[in-house]
């Protein structure tokens, strides 16, 4: 069965009410009251709806509107009370809207500010061995990075004992911001052992080249599997202002081990994500003694 659309063109009797410079408007549809914002046509289920709890149709409206590209990242979607005392929605009901939303992905909520359209969430794929630019492109995104370190130093402890190496060996450091179409999303820090590839940082220009591609290419060096670690936590000052985030956000750390085929550890990695802008995705299989 096609979509129904709904569409007004301009504000009349039935508006009621302004938010942010748009209107808004209350139509009745299936027994429920629905808004539409922008004078734009939002599709509409003609048979499913009525199933569903309104307050799961509003946040499929808003999901579209997000789909579309009519409510833009950023921009601010109307507050609970907004919505009930010029929708006529409860509270209630817009709270559970917009918790479904969030937890969606589609949007993210700002302390004493709202709830505004989240960026596009970032799939990681952790049961496969790749690089962040190799995860940017799967994603139709494109990677680039901001380089705040990149030379030789000595390998703390926690690197030395990864690396199979001595505390203090020389390491190749790249320190590198790393965006997802110009947004900050992640901190990384990455640790080679200079040994493994002379002159490895001056190879390329890895704001916006892929240190794999050079390790492949240039040295003959081919990652071939790694152990990760991963745990949510608050992110540090340097790595909040690194990241433009409040450090009451959350963020997810990461930790890889990265061998070659014969098992010599050729990279540690020390990476803090956004919370808000990754999914992380695991494939599982059931194991033989369950």
């Amino acid at each position: 069965m096609g979509q129904r659309f709904h569409r007004l063109s301009r504000p009349s009797r039935r508006s009621i009410g302004e938010i942010g410079g748009k209107w808004l408007y209350r139509a009745r549809l299936s027994g429920a009251y629905h808004s539409n914002q922008w004078n734009i046509p939002v599709p509409m289920t003609s048979i499913a709806a009525d199933q569903q709890p309104l307050y799961q149709r509003i946040a499929n409206d808003f999901a579209a509107q997000i789909a579309s590209g009519a409510l833009k990242v950023g921009e601010r979607l109307p507050s609970e009370r907004q919505m009930a005392e010029e929708l006529g929605y409860s509270r209630m009901t817009a709270r559970q809207a917009l918790k479904v939303l969030e937890r969606r992905g589609l949007v993210e909520t700002r302390m004493g500010r709202g709830a505004f359209v989240a960026h596009p969430q970032i799939e990681q794929q952790l049961s496969t061995l790749s690089g962040f630019t190799e995860d940017m492109q799967r994603g139709g995104r494109v990677a680039s990075s901001i380089v705040l370190d990149a030379g030789v130093g000595a390998a703390d402890l926690e690197a030395a004992n990864a690396l199979g190496i001595a505390e203090h060996a020389p390491v190749h450091r790249l320190v590198r911001v790393r965006l997802a179409d110009a947004e900050p999303v992640g901190l990384e820090r990455t640790e080679i052992p200079a040994a493994l590839a002379p002159k490895l940082l001056d190879r390329a220009d890895f704001t916006t080249d892929s240190l794999y591609r050079v390790l492949r290419e240039d040295y003959g060096i081919y990652p071939s599997e790694a152990e990760q670690r991963l745990w949510s936590a608050h992110p540090d000052a340097s790595s909040a202002a690194a990241l433009g985030i409040p450090m009451q956000s959350s963020v997810l750390i990461l930790t890889r081990r990265t061998l070659d085929a014969t098992r010599r550890p050729i990279e540690y990695v020390r990476s803090v994500y956004r919370g808000d802008c990754f999914v992380m995705r695991v494939n599982l299989t059931l194991g033989k003694d369950a």
